[in-house]
């Protein structure tokens, strides 16, 4: 089984070693009145700190602890396919979640799109926020996440491919992911890019160095999650994914600058 890439600093997140050892426990789904805990949660690398926040609130509230193993869907979903006995994946697309529907892996009334992304334009040092179209069409060197596997990186190129520029060569950088992009402009390895507004926000980048891309210039950033059988067997696991898609969630990822489920923008720092 492929291992995992990174995980939150958050206390409840396990080790590889330990997912591991999950991994040889039978994953037959387990009784509601013999539920011991915690709860396994496979989270996009994207989405690791909401969802580490998230979940040591609900924890909080209602004593069963949260383990999130953190990575990209595809190998989350990968290890899912392969007999790992996550209870809930929280994704970065739609297409995992509908997949592992689809192959009677995840519990079929459970899927549902929990928020959808914001990309932005981060330019460091700028003293205004950058002019888009100019930026895009002018850049030498622009950096986003690859697009042929990470959703802000399709939703990226979108943009990028609207600005032809005016530049006899244009390197495009791409990470692998939008974290390995963001440390890609945070290092000063190249002067700017497209990333994830929920990034710039977690990091206090101030906002005369950035400007949202409106939603209308690309593909909707839509993540979706789905409880996989175990987790739908589970009181604990159907009471988790009811707390995501709250009201009290829903306004929470607003401030951290996701749009909710139901269409709602927040622009708040939190």
């Amino acid at each position: 089984m492929p291992g995992l890439a990174s995980r939150p600093s958050g206390r409840r997140c396990q080790s590889l070693g330990l997912l591991l050892a999950f991994c040889l426990i039978s994953g037959a789904a387990l009784a509601e009145s013999e539920f011991q805990g915690p709860l396994l949660v496979g989270v996009a690398a994207n989405f690791a700190q909401p969802a580490q926040y998230l979940a040591d609130r609900y924890t909080e509230a209602s004593g069963i602890p949260v383990d999130l193993i953190v990575g990209s869907t595809g190998l989350l979903f990968a290890q899912i396919v392969q007999g790992a006995p996550f209870d809930l994946l929280l994704a970065a697309d739609t297409s995992r979640p509908l997949r592992l529907q689809k192959e009677g892996l995840g519990a079929d009334d459970s899927y549902a799109v929990y928020a959808r992304g914001r990309l932005a334009l981060w330019v460091p040092g700028s003293d205004r926020p950058p002019d888009v179209a100019d930026y895009l069409s002018k850049a030498s060197l622009l950096a986003y996440a690859n697009p042929k596997v990470a959703p802000y990186g399709a939703a990226a190129a979108a943009v990028a491919a609207q600005f032809p520029t005016e530049a006899m060569e244009r390197r495009w950088i791409q990470g692998q992911n939008v974290s390995a992009t963001f440390t890609q402009i945070a290092s000063g390895a190249v002067p700017g890019g497209l990333v994830a507004y929920s990034q710039l926000l977690a990091a206090d980048v101030p906002k005369r160095e950035y400007r949202l891309i409106p939603e209308a210039w690309h593909p909707p950033i839509e993540q979706a999650l789905i409880l996989t059988q175990r987790g739908a067997a589970s009181r604990a696991g159907r009471d988790f994914r009811r707390f995501l898609l709250s009201g009290e969630s829903q306004q929470t990822l607003l401030s951290m600058g996701y749009v909710s489920s139901d269409g709602q923008a927040g622009h708040d720092r939190y």
